[in-house]
């Protein structure tokens, strides 16, 4: 069984790359300094370390799967259900092929390979020299210093630090809105405790989708232990939605590559 296992998230339209309408190409396929998107969340992850990989395809799945080829594994979402639902998906690859699962979005390309391998050693981490409980839950966060702009669901922590949970900025209150803290959507979770309990996900939302964050407050309400750390840059956690954001991803890319 392997330590880690991780579930790239790379079956949308990308209809607001292309001004609203439907895209010719997949979100993730989509060039980033010459390469699609998704090689580089692929090339990212593989840095870090962590061999098994599947991307869950969807929207034209064979323009992906034939660019990345063999590289990677993949699963498939054949309905646009929501990020919980996509990730569901992996578990007839991945369920007891792995201890822990590192799930992101494949049009957030640009964590440092350091972050990532901070938040392995959060979630390793024992609570206390004499041992502890462990984490079932880890997440990079982003300290914004305009949270409103990027418009992220906040991170909301107790008094002790602890996370208990994330608050989508549509729903925040006033107190809520003035937290900088943000989600860009990169978790550590449990294996075994996620495909019990991602099942509990449900679409009662506006957009009727199962979304993944929605796993944090199930967390919370079991009392299970999340831990967070917050990325260096903010770039690191721009995720790519239009044409305007992939230009600024690849100005960082290309600073990176100096």
């Amino acid at each position: 069984m392997e330590k880690y296992a991780a579930i790239i998230l790379g079956a949308g339209k990308g209809t607001r790359m292309n001004e609203g309408k439907a895209s010719p190409i997949p979100k993730v396929m989509f060039e980033a300094n010459g390469e699609p998107i998704i090689k580089h969340s692929v090339n990212l992850i593989k840095n870090a370390g962590i061999e098994k990989v599947v991307v869950v395809v969807g929207y034209k799945k064979e323009m992906v799967t034939d660019s990345l080829g063999k590289i990677v594994e993949y699963s498939v979402q054949e309905e646009q259900l929501g990020t919980g639902h996509a990730a569901m998906t992996a578990e007839n690859i991945l369920a007891g092929k792995a201890e822990s699962l590192i799930i992101f979005y494949g049009d957030n390309p640009l964590y440092k390979t350091e972050s990532i391998k901070k938040l392995i050693n959060l979630y390793e981490k024992p609570a206390s020299p004499a041992g502890g409980e462990k984490p079932t839950i880890a997440i990079l966060t982003v300290i914004f210093e305009d949270p409103m702009f990027w418009a992220f669901g906040r991170i909301v922590r107790n008094k002790n630090g602890e996370v208990t949970g994330i608050v989508e900025q549509k729903d925040c209150s006033k107190e809520q809105l003035k937290i900088k803290e943000s989600n860009p959507g990169f978790y550590i979770i449990d294996a075994d405790w996620f495909w019990e309990n991602g099942k509990k996900i449900e679409n009662k939302n506006a957009q009727g989708e199962f979304y993944l964050t929605d796993i944090i407050d199930i967390a919370c309400q079991q009392g299970k232990k999340i831990v967070a750390i917050p990325v260096e840059e903010e770039d690191e956690a721009l995720g790519i939605n239009t044409p305007e954001q992939l230009k600024q991803a690849e100005e960082v890319l290309k600073k990176r590559n100096l």
